[in-house]
């Protein structure tokens, strides 16, 4: 694990990138303070990150869901023309 500021990222992006590319996780810090990660993020993993980090998402698509079902919902013609 490397520390680096935001001033050594932005002045070295693809070489940073390339690192976290090869598992080297990379903290950007900011005023001394840790304020992102960059890590290895494989694309089949997207899936799984998006649900772990927004645990409330598969609620919502099943509130959703039963909302359709019980006719709660309205076309995005719709919706678009209740703005006008």
């Amino acid at each position: 694990m490397k520390f680096i500021t935001i001033r050594q990222f932005s002045r070295s992006l693809s070489k940073y990138i390339s690192l976290s590319s090869n598992g080297d996780d990379i903290v950007i810090t900011k005023n001394g303070h840790p304020v992102a990660l960059l890590s290895e993020f494989a694309e089949d993993d997207i899936e799984d990150f998006i649900l772990a980090k927004h645990f409330d998402l598969e609620n919502e698509f099943e509130m959703a869901k039963a909302e359709l079902l019980r006719n709660e919902t309205v076309s995005l013609y719709e919706l678009l023309s209740q703005d006008e």
